[in-house]
């Protein structure tokens, strides 16, 4: 039986920044991180931005916005550091979220709390949501 997989992202993402500093100012370890023209975590071509990344993989969508608090809730103290950041560079921040819903999944609400939003949005930041069923 297939298994419900949704994957929650934070990304800071730009032509040319060193994810060493976004660790170093953040105190934050990425879950991954890319280099622009780099081949690291790309199949067929170089990458075309580098990214810094935080990731959560949960099996389910139920209670969605607690599982993307988890993400806001390591970088919501460092607002004011993240936004001097991207003044300071060329870049974006992304919260993703996408998964693959199978039939045997009891069906929930997606939602997000409006503290949830209103962070996202005091940090300039975009929001994808992509979530296939099947």
């Amino acid at each position: 039986m297939l298994q419900t997989e949704v994957t929650i992202e934070f990304i800071i993402c730009g032509p040319n920044f060193n994810p060493d500093s976004v660790t170093k100012l953040l105190g934050i370890s990425p879950t991954k991180y890319t280099i622009r023209g780099s081949m690291k975590n790309c199949k067929y071509s170089p990458a075309i931005e580098t990214t810094w990344c935080l990731q959560h993989c949960i099996n389910s969508l139920n209670d969605l916005d607690h599982q993307v608090r988890q993400i806001i809730d390591r970088i919501e103290n460092k607002l004011n550091i993240l936004l001097t950041f991207k003044e300071e560079n060329d870049i974006d921040f992304v919260f993703t979220i996408y998964g693959h819903v199978y039939k045997n999944e009891k069906r929930s609400d997606i939602y997000l709390k409006k503290n949830t939003l209103d962070f996202i949005a005091d940090l300039g930041g975009k929001l994808t949501i992509d979530i296939e069923f099947w």
